[in-house]
């Protein structure tokens, strides 16, 4: 049987792989030594061992210095494939320790920060669901730029809760404030094109109970697309999502990112913000053909 063949089974992979990749890093005395482990992981998901991985190099750094020496040069070795989760397992860290992010990431690009409290987001979800998923508490600090990563994060962990069940979902996000919808839905778009697993029906449904928030879906998925593009781990559960939500398929955005002769993780680099960056994302590669 192969266990990689409907979501759930899918997310419990991908679940146990996290918290594999923590123990055994205690092991791990060099980064040499760590990434040397990472890349043993079959490649689907190897993405999620680095996130892993930089969770306990960043909480490592934060409960000894503070400085994040050594996850800054762990990021600076390994950007390139596996930026957002990266990023992502450092809000991870943060979210751990208590300590607020912003501080740290004066000098990061606007997407790292965005992706960080996605981090965050998805953490609260996980630990402190009565307070985040049903008080729909938002922790303090968290506002602006910030709260907007931290919905996109906690829109993944809602997906991993209703196990990619596409029907349970509607009821679970309206029961949020209307305004955080938009990117509860980008963060549900970025879950549902990572994790695959799902049928035909069910991608068409979850673009029907986006309504108004579709665009945000199609960013999601998209923004899956680039990782798995970075990671070259294109798989057909992408290209499926893909074609069915966003209207093209890997291999158009593909070619739409090679011929703008840019790696779309740094083309935020140019972009003032990130709903600016999202934007250029929507007008570069999302326009239907």
């Amino acid at each position: 049987m192969n266990l990689y063949c409907n979501v759930s089974e899918r997310m419990d992979y991908i679940q146990k792989l996290f918290l594999s990749v923590g123990t055994r890093l205690e092991e791990k005395t060099t980064l040499h030594e760590v990434i040397a482990f990472l890349e043993t992981e079959p490649a689907e998901y190897r993405s999620v061992a680095y996130e892993s991985a930089s969770f306990e190099i960043a909480l490592t750094d934060l409960k000894t210095n503070q400085q994040l020496d050594r996850w800054k040069e762990f990021r600076q070795r390994c950007a390139k494939q596996h930026t957002f989760h990266i990023d992502i397992g450092l809000g991870w860290a943060f979210a751990k320790t208590g300590l607020a992010p912003q501080p740290y990431l004066l000098n990061f690009q606007p997407l790292v920060q965005w992706m960080v409290f996605d981090g965050v987001g998805y953490y609260y979800g996980l630990f402190k669901g009565r307070s985040t998923l049903k008080n729909k508490v938002i922790p303090e600090g968290i506002e602006g730029d910030g709260l907007h990563g931290f919905d996109q994060g906690l829109g993944r962990r809602l997906w991993y809760i209703i196990k990619g069940n596409v029907a349970e979902l509607d009821k679970l996000v309206e029961s949020f404030p209307e305004h955080r919808h938009a990117d509860l839905f980008r963060g549900i778009g970025i879950a549902c094109g990572y994790v695959g697993g799902n049928e035909k029906d069910d991608l068409q449904h979850l673009c029907k109970i986006s309504r108004e928030n579709y665009k945000q879906l199609q960013l999601g998925i998209a923004l899956a697309a680039i990782s798995r593009i970075a990671s070259d781990t294109i798989n057909e559960h992408i290209n499926m999502a893909c074609s069915i939500i966003c209207h093209k398929t890997v291999n158009e955005l593909r070619m739409s990112i090679i011929s703008k002769d840019t790696n779309l993780f740094y083309l935020y680099k140019n972009s003032s913000s990130n709903h600016h960056w999202l934007a250029r994302l929507e007008s570069e590669l999302l326009q239907t053909i």
